[in-house]
């Protein structure tokens, strides 16, 4: 039964060979989508380009680039299945990627489910680069489950969710996620929070058996941009500890078991690997190093900001999210009607 909206955000055209290639693995599903829906975050030339390509899609787009949070939210007033997935638009999904997502949710208690995210390195993985990074560079990384498990949250990138928890909690937390000027991150966490603590009993659950393949070109093959990902990490961090307001029980204990157990565990690993012979190995427990203390010092200065009230945070509703702003419904009137005119 096609029961499930799969929605892909965009937003620079040099992805577009890359967005061809999503958009291909979801016609190849062994369990097909219900629709798919593509959100072009305010790149007008993108826009073009969709409505006049051969496919089954339904293009909106963003009046001006407004960040990832907001294009999935505005996917999400489109979406008409019982659920909606989402996938980065520089990934690929393998065939039974929705059908693996969809199974975790036979279980009503199951809000969302995510899957494993493996690199897909432009030319050969960095010998200096830590597993326990991965996660900067929008991959599963060690430390993570390795078999179906609850969880705090899941990767916004490759998960499935009820969609009824978006009209019942609220959608995307628009202070929180990518932006075209950005590296932030941990829209989804927050979502995932929100749920758990005005719900009850609704969960999460990874399943790493619903596989995506994610894009990472030579220029996130860089320590400058690994750094730079750490830092809007940590910023975001502590904006989410600040939207969350302690209505959670500890929001970031996630965090912590990554600090005093998964990167020391790491750091011994790499010491060893160096003993042994292996040069690298020294480098990569150097790098894993630096990326928790720059990941740190941006947290807690974010937070000293929080605390201080100099943290300035947009007012957002997350009510439900099915209702854009008078703007926004323009502009989704604009597309629809260009989508219903090319498909007469």
């Amino acid at each position: 039964m096609k029961d499930i909206s799969a929605v892909v955000c965009t937003h620079r055209i040099e992805r577009w060979p890359w967005l061809l290639e999503c958009l291909a693995s979801l016609e190849r599903q062994t369990l097909p989508p219900l629709e798919v829906i593509v959100v072009v975050d305010g790149k007008p030339e993108i826009w073009e380009r969709l409505i006049h390509r051969n496919g089954p899609t339904i293009t909106l787009s963003t009046p001006r680039p407004s960040g990832l949070s907001a294009a999935r939210n505005l996917g999400l007033t489109r979406a008409s299945g019982t659920y909606v997935a989402f996938l980065d638009d520089d990934a690929v999904a393998d065939a039974s990627w929705l059908k693996t997502l969809r199974a975790v949710l036979e279980d009503d208690t199951v809000a969302g489910a995510g899957g494993r995210s493996v690199p897909n390195w432009e030319g050969k993985k960095p010998p200096w680069m830590p597993e326990e990074l991965l996660w900067a560079l929008g991959c599963s990384y060690r430390g993570m489950p390795t078999t179906r498990s609850e969880v705090r949250n899941v990767y916004g990138g490759s998960a499935c969710f009820r969609r009824d928890i978006f009209t019942r909690f609220g959608g995307f937390d628009t202070n929180l996620g990518r932006t075209a000027v950005g590296l932030a991150g941990c829209e989804e966490t927050e979502l995932c929070l929100r749920v758990q603590s005005r719900s009850q009993g609704l969960r999460f659950v990874h399943e790493p058996g619903a596989v995506i393949h994610h894009q990472v070109p030579v220029d996130r093959q860089k320590i400058s941009y690994l750094l730079s990902r750490c830092a809007s990490e940590g910023r975001s961090k502590a904006i989410l500890r600040a939207i969350d307001g302690g209505r959670s029980n500890r929001p970031l204990a996630r965090e912590a078991s990554y600090l005093f157990r998964t990167v020391p565990s790491g750091m011994l690993s790499y010491i060893c690997q160096f003993l042994r012979g292996d040069g690298w190995g020294l480098v990569r427990a150097i790098l894993l190093t630096m990326a928790v203390i720059n990941t740190l010092l941006s947290y807690e200065a974010t937070r000293a900001k929080s605390i201080l009230g100099r943290l300035a945070l947009e007012p957002t509703s997350n009510d439900q999210c099915n209702t854009p702003g008078e703007d926004e419904a323009h502009w989704r009137h604009q597309q629809l009607t260009s989508i219903d005119r090319l498909n007469e």
